[in-house]
């Protein structure tokens, strides 16, 4: 069986068309489900832009069958994820999911119902569809590779991976005065740690960074492909949570994978570790910054827990 595409949707009706467009092209999507999640408008000069796009939403076709979710209050992405990805869980024993900025390659449905077939979720975390652009060793035989970060442009998790997932994070304050711990987490990015601390704060709203966390606990990596099978459209400068950036631009990967070859799940090659780690690493100003944080925050702890 196929898995389940879940789409979230907000404002944007030129991304969410050639979101939309760019699936309907993929060589699954008239055999797969698709479930469409339209978060209400948040201030009320968002109201009309959210009614075009559900507009929109109520006319297309090309998939299996389509389900869409409208709300009547306005939820923030991180909830609407959690929410809404739990909700097709119930149903199914895995999903595909999607945000509103992603153009994908029409071979991404192929590529994600073919890893979620060939791992396990005992073996890997999550199935990414974009991919940084990091340079791949010539010599790596291999068209995935496991990194210890989670992806959250175009992903794919199983049912398992999602229900362990603590996302109150009940243990964060045993985990952030460890700096061991703490520096293991950041095998995918020394950002990692902080955004972790932003969210416990309240700073940030992201179901990612937990959904990352619980990855750590339970020591499974996720999967990439060496060449991207998403583009994000929304670091043009039109999303709420991301900035105008060129650092995370993709070319899609338009070639047929019908014989790709899979990475093993127990090798994780250095040298793309290495180089995976550096593409996510914040400059040495911002690394100065966190690390004056995170030692205010470690303090805070030890005094609380005395």
């Amino acid at each position: 069986m196929l898995a389940p595409i879940v789409l979230f949707t907000y404002n944007r009706l030129h991304h969410t068309q050639k979101t939309v467009e760019a699936l309907q092209n993929n060589k699954l999507a008239n055999q797969s489900r698709l479930f469409i999640y339209s978060d209400q408008a948040q201030y009320d000069q968002d109201v009309v832009e959210v009614n075009k796009v559900r507009a929109y939403l109520n006319q297309i076709s090309g998939f299996k069958k389509i389900t869409k979710v409208f709300h009547d209050e306005n939820k923030g992405l991180a909830a609407s994820i959690m929410d809404g990805v739990s909700d097709v869980l119930k149903e199914y024993e895995s999903v595909i999911v999607l945000e509103d900025d992603l153009e994908t390659s029409p071979y991404f449905l192929t590529f994600m119902n073919k890893a979620l077939d060939n791992y396990s979720h005992e073996e890997v975390w999550s199935v990414a569809g974009y991919t940084p652009k990091i340079s791949i060793p010539k010599d790596y035989c291999y068209d995935t590779y496991l990194a210890h970060r989670n992806c959250s442009w175009g992903w794919a998790t199983w049912k398992q991976n999602w229900e362990k997932t603590d996302w109150e994070v009940n243990d964060f304050d045993d985990f952030f005065v460890d700096k061991n711990k703490r520096n293991d987490f950041e095998r995918g990015g020394n950002d990692l740690s902080i955004m972790l601390l932003k969210q416990q704060k309240k700073i940030i709203h992201s179901w990612s960074i937990r959904f990352n966390y619980a990855a750590f606990n339970n020591n499974l990596p996720s999967v990439y492909p060496t060449q991207s099978y998403v583009k994000n459209m929304g670091v043009d400068g039109s999303g709420t949570h991301m900035k105008k950036s060129g650092k995370y631009d993709s070319e899609l990967n338009f070639s047929d994978n019908s014989n790709m070859l899979f990475a093993p799940s127990n090798i994780i090659d250095s040298r793309i570790s290495v180089r995976f780690k550096k593409f996510y690493n914040t400059s040495l100003y911002r690394k100065a910054i966190n690390w004056y944080y995170s030692r205010r925050e470690v303090r805070s702890i030890k005094t609380k827990c005395r």
